[in-house]
């Protein structure tokens, strides 16, 4: 089957963005010469940030109430021979029904692929409906959304190129090989480290890296306290709120090495390919399995066993009590010091 137009329908984050993007960029490495999309609710402005190396996709953000957004969207993409509309993120939960109407509306009839959730209307709506599967890699249904549609697999794993741009380097006083990222921060205290963890991590990383600088990342709403955190500390700066997203890509693809919890700025170093060091919650472990980045892509520390079930409370004890100590040696034997620009 030739593609000439497909078009994805997504949740408004860096992750399943990303996924999105391995998903067309499977598309467009059999068929170059295919108009791709990516249809977003809101963020749009980050989204195309994110996806700024990757011209070939167009990232389309609308909704229900925006009817010139979908008369274009119809306009440019009516008669797609693949669109794939994004698995439920929860057990139980279910793609927006707006989102699935509209994806069929624009799909061939053969071409529109789907996965199982909570809604009894799946089986009326698709031409391909696949299962939801907790052991396989969340890359891996991309991979098979694509065989379901009959199409190669032809990048086997998910990458996000960057273009260097020195200029960011010098506007945050930084130099390439020479700094380290953390970042803490997932969105909301659920999936994040406390500030008193995060500060015992600083601190052993400045014992294991004397001479490097450590850089704080986050949202603006984070400044204050990544400050916090690094009161005292020297050789260290915080970027929170001063570095926009193609920013953070500069300094990831020129830092030594990351250590994050699970949340897009660890799924952007993995696909960069710079040494990572992951914290997460036993929530989502198929993020990380070895055939969602290759197997070296990272190294995980979490506490799961701590949580049988989960228990959903600011900074849970699955993250939380991770040793520091331990996240802190694991970047030591990870991260190499460069010499030279890239």
């Amino acid at each position: 089957m030739k593609i000439t137009k497909a078009l994805t329908f997504r949740a408004s984050s860096i992750g399943d963005c990303l996924m999105a993007k391995y998903l067309l960029d499977n598309v467009h490495a059999e068929f170059p010469e295919a108009r791709l999309g990516i249809v977003i609710a809101s963020r749009g402005g980050m989204i195309r940030d994110l996806l700024a190396n990757a011209p070939y996709i167009e990232v389309i953000e609308t909704n229900r109430r925006d009817i010139r957004g979908l008369f274009r969207l119809w306009r440019h993409f009516h008669g797609s021979e693949l669109v794939v509309t994004q698995y439920a993120g929860k057990h139980g939960g279910r793609f927006g029904m707006a989102s699935k109407l509209a994806a069929r509306v624009l799909a061939r009839r053969g071409g529109l692929v789907g996965f199982k959730d909570a809604s009894r209307w799946n089986t009326f709506l698709y031409d391909h409906l696949l299962p939801v599967r907790p052991d396989h890699a969340v890359a891996e249904h991309e991979r098979e959304a694509l065989r379901a549609a009959g199409l190669s697999v032809l990048v086997p794993y998910p990458q996000l190129r960057v273009t260097a741009q020195p200029a960011v380097l010098e506007r945050f006083s930084l130099q390439s090989g020479r700094y380290i990222v953390a970042h803490f921060f997932a969105g909301n205290a659920g999936r994040s480290i406390s500030p008193q963890k995060a500060r015992e991590l600083i601190e052993h990383l400045r014992a294991r890296f004397p001479e490097t600088t450590i850089v704080l990342s986050g949202g603006a709403a984070d400044q204050a306290t990544t400050q916090t955190m690094l009161d005292g500390v020297s050789n260290s700066v915080t970027v929170a709120g001063s570095a926009s997203l193609q920013d953070m890509l500069q300094l990831i693809n020129s830092s030594i090495g990351v250590v994050s919890v699970d949340t897009g700025i660890a799924h952007i170093t993995a696909q960069i390919g710079r040494p990572l060091v992951v914290m997460r919650t036993c929530l989502g472990p198929n993020w990380w399995f070895p055939e969602q980045y290759g197997a070296r892509a990272a190294q995980q520390f979490t506490r799961e066993d701590l949580c049988t079930p989960h228990v959903s409370k600011n900074y849970p004890d699955c993250i939380d009590k991770i040793d520091m100590r331990a996240v802190a040696d694991a970047c030591k034997n990870s991260f190499v010091q460069r010499t030279s620009v890239r």
